[in-house]
Formats: C-alpha cells, sequence, structure tokens
C-alpha cells in the first residue's frame, strides 16, 4: 500500500494535468458542498419565516377578546336547538310518539281519506345520540284543511322537517306530504 501510494505521488509531481485535473475535482467537490449548504440554509430560513408567521397569527388570535364571546354565543344556539329537538328513551318510542303527534294533527285538521305512513327511527350519522323518523301523510287535497294541518306542523315547538309537498291535481286533487322528526336520546 505504501508504495502505491509513493507512486501516485511521484505521478503528481511529475504530471501537471494530473494536478490540475485532481484540483478541479476537488474545486467541483468544494463547489457541490457550498451549494448543498445554502440550500439547506435556505429551507431552514424559509421555514422558520412560515413559523413565525404562524406565531405572529396564533398570537394575534390569542389576544382576541371575542372568542370567549362566541364560544357563549355558539353554546346558546346549542342548547336553543337541542330544546327544540324531540326526547324519547328508544327507538321505537321515537317513532310511536311522532306517529301518535301527526295522527292527531291529522285528526284535528280533519284530512279526508288519511294514509299515514312512520318508518322506524334512524340513527343519525356521525351522531348516535340523534335518531331520525320519517313519516309520509297521503290524503285528499282540501285546501283550508290542508293549510290548517300545515300551520299546527309550522307552530310546532319541536323541530319537524318538511322534506318533500306533493300536490296532484287529479279529480279529486290529492296531496303527499313526508315530514322528518328528530329525537334527542333521554340521559338515563
Amino acid at each position: 500500500m505504501p508504495q502505491v501510494l509513493s507512486q501516485l505521488l511521484t505521478e503528481l509531481r511529475k504530471n501537471t494535468r494530473l494536478r490540475f485535473g485532481l484540483w478541479f475535482i476537488i474545486a467541483i467537490m468544494m463547489i457541490y458542498i457550498i451549494l448543498v449548504f445554502n440550500d439547506y440554509h435556505a429551507q431552514l430560513k424559509q421555514d422558520y419565516h412560515t413559523a413565525l408567521t404562524r406565531l405572529n397569527q396564533l398570537q394575534s388570535l390569542a389576544q382576541q377578546t371575542q372568542w370567549t364571546e362566541r364560544a357563549v354565543q355558539v353554546q346558546d344556539l346549542r342548547t336553543q336547538l337541542e330544546a327544540r329537538l324531540w326526547q324519547a328513551n328508544t327507538k321505537g318510542l321515537a317513532q310511536a310518539i311522532f306517529q301518535t303527534w301527526l295522527q292527531e294533527e291529522v285528526f284535528f285538521a280533519q284530512i279526508k281519506q288519511p294514509r299515514l305512513k312512520v318508518e322506524t327511527a334512524v340513527e343519525v350519522p356521525k351522531n348516535p345520540n340523534l335518531w331520525r323518523v320519517s313519516a309520509e301523510v297521503k290524503g285528499l287535497f282540501v285546501q283550508k284543511r290542508f293549510y290548517s294541518l300545515l300551520l299546527e306542523i309550522a307552530k310546532s315547538p319541536r323541530t319537524i322537517v318538511t322534506e318533500r309537498l306533493d300536490i296532484r291535481e287529479s279529480s279529486p286533487p290529492r296531496f303527499t306530504l313526508v315530514l322528518t322528526a328528530y329525537f334527542k336520546r333521554n340521559e338515563k
């Protein structure tokens, strides 16, 4: 090994082109290392400025006082909306409560030839404590009686969503009304 090294050193002393080529390779490697460090420095600088900008945004948001007010307003609104939900202990009871209420309203509105179909309560996706009960009411369309039914549905203190309303101009005119009620599971 020392003999190979001594031959290499002797060749370097004698051959000018070899020395020039070796210095050229070393210069290229040094320039490459400098460029890599420069890119690394630029990336660190960009990451620092991004983090600093994000920190400034978070600090300005933290200094705003309306966040607690907004949280209270949102909680109040949520409480109001939840108070309008129907209450039941089970899905079957939810279906029965909605069916009974709807039958009474159809009876009091004196809807002629009523047909009522209430579907099974279904869990609302991503909210296991909330159930959706849909119902379909069909009957003869008599304007005054039908408006009376719609008025009672609208006046209900509990949330009822009208999904669909069809009035067919047949002889006699008929209507189909699809309603949905949302039930919150009672806490036991």
